[in-house]
């Protein structure tokens, strides 16, 4: 199975309404690149929020720059997701994230998921 490594920064923000019952939440989703290694993708990532930190101040009552990293995460895991919360202050909220692609054959997953589903079958008693 081959991967690949996916980053992605999705905004949450607020506008202002074209129509009397127009939706004033918004989302745009964009992409940071996708990446051969978890490595170029935690480069590129931080690179993404250096960004942020031109624009934005650190938050006060952590003042800590809180980036992407191979083992930064919780129990010593990858960290792959960055919010502003406790990070940094915006007016709006985003969500910056390295994401896993697999790339599989089809047949075999088909056949993978299929002996699966049968020795799920056979277990039940």
């Amino acid at each position: 199975m081959k991967t690949k490594e996916l980053v992605t920064i999705e905004f949450r923000y607020s506008e202002a309404p074209e129509f009397e019952d127009d939706l004033t939440n918004k989302t745009k989703k964009i992409t940071v690149g996708v990446f051969d290694t978890f490595n170029e993708a935690t480069e590129e990532g931080n690179k993404a929020l250096e960004i942020f930190e031109k624009h934005f101040k650190l938050n006060p009552n952590y003042n800590k720059k809180k980036r992407f990293s191979k083992n930064g995460g919780a129990f010593g895991y990858p960290k792959r997701l960055i919010t502003n919360l406790g990070y940094i202050q915006t007016d709006f909220e985003f969500y910056a994230k390295i994401t896993e692609l697999k790339y599989n054959d089809i047949e075999s997953t088909i056949l993978e998921v299929s002996k699966s589903q049968k020795r799920h079958r056979n277990s039940k008693i």
